[in-house]
């Protein structure tokens, strides 16, 4: 080589030469086109670099170049799919930034011509060469050892003798071409003796050809795999159970990867181990059951606890020769093994783990169904509407809805500007939302604007603006999605004007209200209506973040208050009475608070209704019942006393003595009658339920035979009859038998208590043959006639029959007949 030496740089205009000896002339060109004028006998190598101007790249420049010396390709940062493209296309040698350019250059160009065989040997790329009979010139090692022959074998043997099967390949073809016309070939080829895809690259010498090649069998296999791995990846994003997915993960490896040992086992978090639940045949023909395995024990136990795979060769398992444990997240594990002589190559180890981790992926989609169902959901409905614009805004796409929705035909809105169905501040609002996420300001953004549609309407739409990816740096295309909201402005006009009938019913009821926030256990004031504010003396400024307890709750009742809060907060309506502070001091209060939401946001309200009169009414008339009650009974007692005094002093009118005394006898039973009633009503009928009412019938027949032997009382029942009462109903019927019995004027009364029953209630009728009751006291307890000073009833019987009944959900009711009458005890069936 001569003492000045000559580079071709194929670089972008402003890109920086290499740094080389002062010995090294650098010519630059930035097209293949230029690069071909410059190539001639006096350029010793070639510099291409990947990044060139305008978008383009390098490998576009070997398709085009003719160069007969060394080329060099780099790219900034190491890219191995870039280097197997640019070797394929004609580069000898590939350098990254981060290589010594003068070095590797120096190195290569300035042994050429006095030590080509060891430049050749260290170039990593297989070499053979051979004059114009086709007899073989040279050879290097690693083209030796791919071809499974020695130099010393082939050299000056004719290639068509040392490789026979090439003649009927492209290799003939291809290097012929190259012989008779003195031009470069670039091809790939397979060579089925030795099962050995090649990439290669032929170069006509003076004297014959030089032809460059490398091992891509590998990445060929990968790429034979590629279709089945792509088709199963989808088959396993698309199964709906786990093992679902196992059965296809075995299925892979079995027929794209040949490994016909293989299991998938899932994790049991009730055993901690690992279970089988997929296998292949030859698996299970070859080792019977597999076994399970406790995390961390055994190959299985120990990739699942570490989460990296694991390759052992020469494994002590009969029949298989090596093993490769994959984890598969926190779902299990994949073992797949080959047996002895069959090889495990680094395409299936590496396939196996795509695959793996597909399956990771697909078992992790499973086990979030129901938040990726829902997300489907949100983006089918996101979908439904959608369009997207070229980066000088034109429609390139639009969905059918979203045509639909605006009325035109799709083909009617590709090519034509957003125009078409927006305003122009819309699509300046648009441009202005562009450059902000240019800008860095997000990852998409929302505006809200009107749909122009065909028919000249206007529809409200929200509009989901995203940035599509930039080619060569040039302005972005947009997506976007759309959602009609004009249900939605509807429904929040609903609710503002809900809002504000309840804020105008919170203001104006008047009842003491209160809206609260919980924190903790502690309920705090978020609003109070003006009733809070003048029924506690507070207002609503004060109130307004304090504890509701610690504004109106006495010291005393801080427990029970706290109590309430508890059973509010757990969701539990609540209805009590209480005794709070109020602006004139403690005042009873009738309490009612619900609450709602969940979590940390539990919310609520309270209603105090003001029941301080009622509390001190209630408490007069029971002061004023007690006093009357026991001295009325006091006084008649002694009124009775009297009467016998008189009657053993004074005999000569015993028949007005005698009704004084009865008449005595009967207020102070009245007073006793109103003492029962009382009992009697005061029970809590929150725990009333169905049950059978005939035994209750039998007890008060039984009691009332007792009393009233005179009487002529008879049942008619059935064996059961169930209906809505309790124990108070003895009480009731015995009033009714003792009416019927104490008002008639027979001899032998006969009276007849009869049940029945229908559909959806049980009547009991207490029937006699008396005189019948009065017109007046029906229309008195039926409400047909108000209850005045002079009428009133003549006791309290029926009224007590009438309450009871009714605290049961029944009615009372009355039927006449020519002798006698007859009361209606309605009762609820259930």
């Amino acid at each position: 080589m001569s003492e000045i030496a000559t580079l071709l740089h194929v670089r972008p205009p402003d890109g920086r030469p290499p740094s080389l000896p002062d010995r090294w002339t650098i010519h630059t060109v930035s097209s293949a086109a230029a690069a071909n004028d410059q190539l001639d006998g006096s350029v010793d190598c070639v510099l291409v670099e990947h990044a060139l101007d305008d978008g383009r790249d390098g490998l576009a420049v070997l398709d085009a170049i003719d160069a007969r010396c060394p080329v060099f390709y780099r790219t900034v940062e190491p890219d191995g799919e870039v280097a197997s493209a640019a070797a394929a296309r004609g580069a000898v040698h590939y350098l990254h930034g981060g290589d010594d350019v003068a070095e590797r250059i120096s190195g290569v160009v300035d042994t050429l011509p006095t030590d080509r065989p060891s430049v050749l040997e260290r170039i990593g790329e297989a070499y053979l060469s051979f004059d114009s009979d086709w007899n073989v010139t040279y050879i290097n090692e690693r083209a030796a050892e791919l071809l499974d022959t020695s130099p010393s074998e082939i050299i000056g043997e004719n290639v068509r003798d040392g490789f026979p099967e090439s003649a009927d390949r492209e290799y003939h073809g291809q290097y012929t071409h190259a012989m008779e016309t003195g031009e470069p070939v670039s091809f790939e080829e397979y060579y089925e003796p030795l099962e050995l895809w090649t990439a290669n690259r032929a170069y006509p010498t003076d004297d014959g050809l030089a032809v460059f090649f490398h091992d891509i069998t590998e990445r060929k296999r990968y790429e034979e795999m590629l279709p089945g791995l792509l088709r199963t990846t989808h088959d396993m994003m698309q199964a709906e159970q786990p093992e679902e997915i196992a059965a296809q993960l075995v299925a892979a490896s079995e027929d794209l990867l040949a490994l016909d040992l293989s299991v998938v086992r899932f994790h049991d978090a009730d055993g901690d181990e690992l279970v089988p639940v997929a296998g292949t045949v030859t698996l299970s023909e070859t080792l019977g059951d597999r076994p399970n395995y406790p995390v961390g024990e055994g190959g299985p136990g120990t990739v699942f606890e570490s989460g990296e795979a694991t390759y052992r060769d020469a494994v002590r398992i009969d029949g298989v020769e090596s093993v490769l444990y994959l984890p598969l997240g926190e779902h299990g594990t994949l073992s797949a093994g080959v047996a002895p002589g069959e090889p495990f190559g680094t395409v299936e180890r590496q396939t196996a783990e795509l695959l793996a981790a597909n399956a990771t992926t697909a078992l992790e989609r499973t086990a979030r169904r129901e938040r990726l169902e829902l997300f489907e959901r949100v983006i089918e409905s996101v979908e439904d509407m959608l369009y997207v614009l070229s980066p000088d805004e034109q429609f390139v796409y639009v969905s059918e809805p979203f045509a639909e929705f605006t009325g035109y035909e799709r083909d009617d809105l590709i090519g034509r500007s957003p125009l078409a169905v927006v305003d122009e501040s819309t699509l300046e609002r648009t441009q202005e939302v562009v450059t902000e996420l240019r800008q860095g300001e997000g990852r998409s953004r929302t505006i809200q604007t009107r749909l122009k549609t065909s028919d000249g309407g206007r529809r409200p739409v929200e509009v989901d603006i995203s940035l599509l990816p930039s080619r060569n740096g040039g302005p972005p295309g947009t997506a976007a999605v759309v959602r009609d909201v004009s249900t939605l402005q509807e429904a929040q006009q609903r609710l503002a004007i809900e809002n504000e009938r309840f804020r105008y019913l919170f203001d104006h009821i008047p009842d003491a209200l209160v809206e609260f926030t919980f924190d903790g256990d502690e309920p705090i004031v978020e609003s109070v209506n003006p009733a809070f504010e003048r029924t506690f003396g507070i207002s609503a400024s004060h109130a307004i973040g304090e504890s509701v307890n610690d504004l109106i709750v006495p010291e005393e009742y801080h427990e029970q208050a706290k109590r309430i809060d508890g059973a509010v907060l757990d969701g539990d309506a609540q209805t009590k009475e209480v005794e709070r502070l109020t602006s004139t001091g403690l005042g009873h209060f009738l309490f009612r608070g619900v609450s709602f939401g969940s979590g940390t946001n539990r919310r609520g309200f309270c209603i105090y209704t003001d029941i301080s009169d009622r509390k001190e009414r209630e408490s007069r008339l029971a002061v004023l019942h007690t006093v009357l009650r026991h001295n009325l009974r006091t006084e008649m007692n002694l009124i009775e006393g009297y009467a016998e005094q008189l009657q053993r002093r004074y005999d000569d009118d015993p028949v007005l003595l005698d009704a004084i005394r009865r008449e005595a006898n009967q207020v102070a039973d009245l007073s006793d009658t109103a003492r029962r009633v009382e009992r009697a009503l005061d029970r809590d009928n929150d725990r009333l339920g169905a049950t059978d009412v005939t035994r209750y019938v039998d007890d008060a027949v039984t009691t009332a035979r007792k009393r009233f032997p005179h009487a002529d009382l008879t049942v008619s029942a059935p064996d059961s009859a169930t209906a809505v009462a309790d124990r108070r109903l003895v009480f009731a019927l015995s009033n009714a038998i003792e009416n019927a019995v104490d008002h008639n004027d027979n001899e032998q009364p006969s009276v007849e208590v009869c049940v029945e029953t229908t559909e959806t209630a049980v009547e009991i009728r207490v029937a006699d043959d008396g005189p019948g009751i009065p017109e007046q006291e029906r229309a008195l307890i039926t409400g047909d006639r108000d209850i005045t000073q002079l009428q009133h009833g003549s006791g309290l019987g029926l009224w007590a029959i009438n309450w009871i009944v009714e605290s049961f959900g029944g009615s009372l009711g009355f039927e006449t007949r020519e002798r006698g009458s007859v009361v209606v005890l309605r009762l609820r069936a259930q």
